[in-house]
């Protein structure tokens, strides 16, 4: 047996997006680079969906449930040689995520729980600090954070692969977009190099703190072809890759090749964007949205729900979820490894779902019925995008034809997550969008996803959304923060702002590895995570 890593873990990726990973100029699909591999988490979320240790060794909270304090690990090196990770490095880094520059998408997150946010300028210097007292350094390790009051997520969303840590040295060294490119953080993966969307590579961190990869190097390919990917793998040249569920036939049955099954990996739904109706009336409301335009069929002039026309825009959402066949694609397309969804991330969620909103029907009748009430008996015209990478442009195929079957004309946008990022964070996009999320706890993510105030949203936003959602946040106990979430459910559903599609598992095929499933970060599933855990069977 050979000492030390060694060998290469090749990872077939159907799409790199840019390595761009500082949190103000970020495109946003890099972070997904950065949380999983070169960069560590405060806090770490196991599949018995326990908060474990991480960056911060230990916590206590007061009995108030307010004051929380958080012990640093000792010792943690940057790489690159920037030196020792301390409890100013971690309130910078919440600091520059946080500020109102940051286009991370729990940027409100970080502001409501640990009340600090910060904008970086282009050049070395950090400016327009946010303090509000509530966030302080005891000591070189320690660092106290008062919620103001009581939050659920005040560990959650440490565990979320994006929130994580960098160093505040290599930015003044180097500035923002050199530090960007060849980001320095605290992982088992030391950032290498990326070639634009041929590959990115990582080096093995020898005597890491915490885990030591078996594996010498890790690359990210770029291959966004099906068929060329399971070529690759087939003839060992990719240790694992991204697969269509419909592709496992064509590797399980391969010679000493494993799957790695991640149940209900991810989730999938669909949201009609462009209703944004916070703050609706005011000089700042278009722009702050200049993607709202009450002119397009599911986008209504008025916010009030007792309204004709938020009543109309209603029936031609509702139309355009109970036309498609969740079912079907399910059993089709996704090989029977999904479950059909009715909310976005509450597919393995349902028991906390009241009975009428735990399915939608497929009714293309009453849908005709809706869009002639509506006002649309000839149907209308709308794009919908599906994100290259998570959702399969197969799906959103087959839901055009279930949508042509109506009479709605659904053009077909496949773009890069980078590229279509832009439109989500600048409020301009105004389609339909087949987006992905994670279905660990639904407040998770739709207290991010439906959110005003985040760096990314899913296209809707609503007073009534917001209120119930801010009460939610606020209980600690869940029963009675699942009571207040079933009223969002409820405004969701019976409105069809946001509709799901389906829960499926994700699918790895492994050659010359094993499964390390035991080992994910369960709070971030859509993606494979933890890869120094990967076992080196070739060694």
């Amino acid at each position: 047996t050979q000492d030390g890593p060694s060998g290469v873990f090749n990872y077939g990726y159907r799409g790199l997006p840019p390595f761009n990973v500082f949190p103000t100029i970020t495109e946003g699909a890099a972070y997904h680079h950065n949380g999983f591999t070169t960069a560590e988490t405060l806090v770490f979320m196991n599949r018995e969906k326990e908060i474990i240790p991480r960056l911060f060794k230990d916590w206590s909270v007061s009995p108030d449930g307010v004051t929380w304090t958080f012990k640093i690990q000792e010792g943690v090196q940057f790489h690159k040689g920037y030196g020792e990770l301390d409890a100013e490095g971690v309130f910078w880094s919440m600091q520059v995520m946080g500020g109102e520059s940051s286009r991370m998408a729990y940027n409100a997150h970080i502001r409501r729980i640990w009340g600090i946010g910060g904008d970086i300028h282009e050049g070395k210097e950090m400016t327009g600090v946010i303090d509000e007292g509530r966030t302080k350094i005891l000591d070189k390790y320690t660092i106290e954070v008062n919620t103001g009051t009581p939050q659920y997520d005040a560990l959650h969303f440490m565990a979320f692969v994006h929130v994580n840590i960098g160093s505040k040295k290599q930015i003044e060294d180097v500035g923002v977009e050199s530090a960007s490119k060849n980001i320095a953080a605290t992982s088992s993966w030391e950032f290498m190099d990326h070639k634009g969307d041929q590959f990115t590579r990582w080096r093995a961190v020898e005597d890491h703190w915490r885990k030591t990869p078996e594996f010498a190097e890790m690359v990210w390919h770029h291959i966004p072809e099906e068929s060329t990917r399971i070529a690759n793998f087939q003839t060992g040249i990719l240790t694992t890759m991204q697969m269509n569920l419909d592709s496992i036939p064509a590797v399980e049955g391969m010679d000493g090749i494993k799957l790695m099954r991640i149940p209900g990996g991810y989730a999938v739904g669909l949201s009609f964007f462009g209703n944004y109706y916070v703050g609706h009336g005011t000089p700042e409301h278009k722009e702050r949205v200049p993607g709202y335009d009450p002119s397009l069929p599911w986008i209504s002039g008025d916010p009030d729900p007792a309204s004709d026309e938020w009543k109309t825009a209603a029936k031609v959402r509702t139309a355009l979820s109970i036309a498609i066949d969740r079912e079907l694609l399910a059993e089709t397309l996704l090989a029977g490894e999904a479950v059909a969804d009715p909310l976005p991330a509450y597919g393995y969620h349902l028991d906390k779902l009241p009975p009428e909103y735990r399915q939608w029907e497929f009714n293309p009748d009453k849908s005709k019925e809706l869009l002639a009430e509506a006002g649309y008996p000839d149907g209308f015209k709308i794009t919908m995008t599906p994100i290259t990478g998570f959702a399969y442009p197969e799906v959103t195929a087959a839901i055009a034809q279930m949508w042509e079957v109506i009479g709605i004309k659904s053009v077909q946008q496949n773009m890069p997550y980078a590229t279509f990022r832009p439109g989500i964070v600048t409020r301009t996009y105004n389609q339909a969008y087949q987006h992905t999320n994670v279905a660990v706890d639904p407040l998770d993510r739709w207290a991010i996803a439906f959110n005003s105030e985040s760096g990314w949203n899913f296209g809707v936003d609503h007073p009534i959304l917001r209120d119930l959602m801010k009460e939610a946040q606020g209980i600690v106990d869940p029963a009675a923060r699942y009571k207040i979430m079933g009223d969002v459910a409820a405004f969701m559903y019976d409105n069809a702002l946001a509709v799901g599609l389906y829960t499926q598992n994700l699918v790895l095929p492994l050659n010359g590895t094993e499964s390390w499933y035991e080992h994910l970060n369960f709070a971030e599933t859509r993606q494979a995570t933890s890869f120094e855990y990967a076992r080196n069977l070739n060694k």
